[in-house]
């Protein structure tokens, strides 16, 4: 099984101190097979890194009115903040949805919880930025109710914490592991970052205010 972290933010989200240009080397260093790039509302920071045999796979993250959503292996941007608009536009590019840190901030609402998760190809299990390990505990409950896939990402904004949590997947390419989530033969895995990293979030967007 190969390690894939599929929550990782670089500067162009903002609030993230990542150059996506050096995350292959240290995701190599950290034992990953590949890693994606999800960053806020923003789409193409895939673009400039140079992957030589790492895997990278594009996506984003999308801000929702009823909680955060993975978009995975797509080519354009998602130009909506609408769960069926994104689900249709995430599929008309063979790419895979994933309900983000549904137990942390923010999450999914519970009165749309139904129908939004019909929509799901998977659930992140595992995001190193819960503040509490039961919030993990609660996705992967609920993946499993579901009958969805399994996956886990660092969410990171700094280095530090590429790879803190991953996917496990028999994957050697991009297509074997888009084919791994839908067929739910991936599992999430890993452990919880320290709570300050989301001080290094907040220098970060502070930062961008300023430079900009």
């Amino acid at each position: 099984m190969q390690r894939f972290d599929l929550h990782i933010h670089t500067f162009f989200s903002r609030d993230s101190w990542i150059d996506p240009k050096l995350l292959p080397k240290v995701a190599e260093s950290r034992g990953l097979r590949g890693f994606a790039i999800t960053d806020h509302n923003r789409f193409g920071a895939h673009r400039m890194i140079e992957a030589g045999s790492m895997l990278v796979v594009p996506g984003v993250e999308i801000r929702t009115n009823v909680g955060d959503l993975i978009a995975l292996f797509i080519q354009e941007p998602v130009d909506s903040s609408d769960p069926f608009e994104i689900h249709d536009v995430v599929k008309s590019q063979d790419g895979v949805l994933i309900a983000a840190h549904p137990f942390g901030f923010p999450r999914v609402q519970r009165s749309a919880s139904k129908k939004i998760y019909e929509l799901l190809d998977g659930v992140e299990v595992v995001n190193a930025r819960n503040i509490l390990r039961g919030q993990n505990e609660k996705a992967l409950e609920l993946a499993k109710r579901l009958g969805k896939a399994e996956v886990g990402g660092s969410d990171a904004h700094t280095m530090r914490e590429v790879g803190r949590a991953y996917t496990l997947a028999d994957a050697s390419s991009l297509e074997e592991l888009r084919s791994a989530i839908k067929r739910k033969s991936t599992c999430g895995s890993g452990m919880l970052s320290t709570p300050l990293v989301h001080l290094a979030s907040f220098a970060a967007r502070i930062m961008h205010i300023i430079s900009h």
